[in-house]
């Protein structure tokens, strides 16, 4: 039995406990081989506010992460030929979501193990709605919190560092100044990563004339400074009659 089901208020997403603002909902990947818990899950989760995508395996959910990327993948252990452990690591190693891991392994040595490898939280199935939903909010703003503290924010081999308006990428040493609009603008992008975001969003305000074109503007500088610095694994697409969403493309 999953528990009584108890319906509490949604909580503002990670993007906006960034940015000072409640557009943009917490995106959730679970990652469930059993088509009646993930069911389950996404229906329950979706009435508290979250976006959720449900994957039965991990191919399923790189796919998503690279298209939507996530807050937060709620994670099975237990994924017939698939390691969810391993999974686990990935998802620390390369993504900015949260992690936590939703199993009914029970051992102790299970619990050590999945939060030795970077998981936020480990809940054990059967679980009371509840409980998970309190657990999924602090993980939320715990991530939110650390991202506030710590100025870098990181995309694979590129960092951004909002306050000193700099753009730098490891892999081949190149650095690129930006404005504060262009590192405010880029710094939404890359905190959602993946995620089509509105103009009104990228410059933070609640509404924008349909004719303001200052977003497409910025937007045109920071391409043109990227492609200029070589900084070329990091790329804005437009989203038709919306806004424009970031992608990190692998080498």
């Amino acid at each position: 039995m999953l528990g009584a089901w108890i319906i509490v208020e949604p909580v503002p997403a990670l993007g906006a406990a960034l940015q000072g603002e409640t557009t943009i909902p917490a995106s959730i990947i679970v990652v469930e081989d059993d088509p009646r818990m993930g069911s389950v899950l996404m229906r329950h989760l979706t009435r508290v506010g979250y976006g959720v995508s449900v994957a039965a395996n991990g191919s399923e959910m790189r796919r998503f992460y690279r298209r939507d990327g996530a807050d937060l993948v709620l994670l099975d252990l237990n994924l017939g030929a698939e390691d969810g452990m391993d999974l686990a690591r990935e998802l620390v190693a390369s993504t900015a979501a949260a992690v936590m891991i939703v199993t009914g392994r029970h051992d102790l040595q299970d619990r050590i193990d999945g939060l030795d490898a970077g998981a936020d939280d480990y809940i054990t199935k059967p679980f009371e709605v509840d409980e998970l939903l309190a657990r999924i909010r602090a993980v939320l703003r715990r991530h939110a919190l650390e991202a506030s503290v710590h100025d870098t924010i990181q995309l694979g081999t590129v960092a951004l560092e909002p306050s000193a308006m700099v753009l730098r990428d490891a892999s081949s040493g190149a650095c690129v100044r930006l404005t504060e609009t262009e590192s405010r603008i880029l710094a939404t992008l890359m905190r959602q990563h993946g995620r089509a975001l509105s103009r009104t969003q990228l410059l933070n305000r609640e509404s924008l004339n349909p004719e303001d074109r200052t977003v497409d503007v910025h937007i045109g500088n920071i391409r043109r400074k990227l492609r200029e610095g070589g900084i070329r694994n990091l790329v804005i697409w437009p989203v038709r009659g919306h806004g424009y969403r970031m992608r990190l493309e692998r080498d």
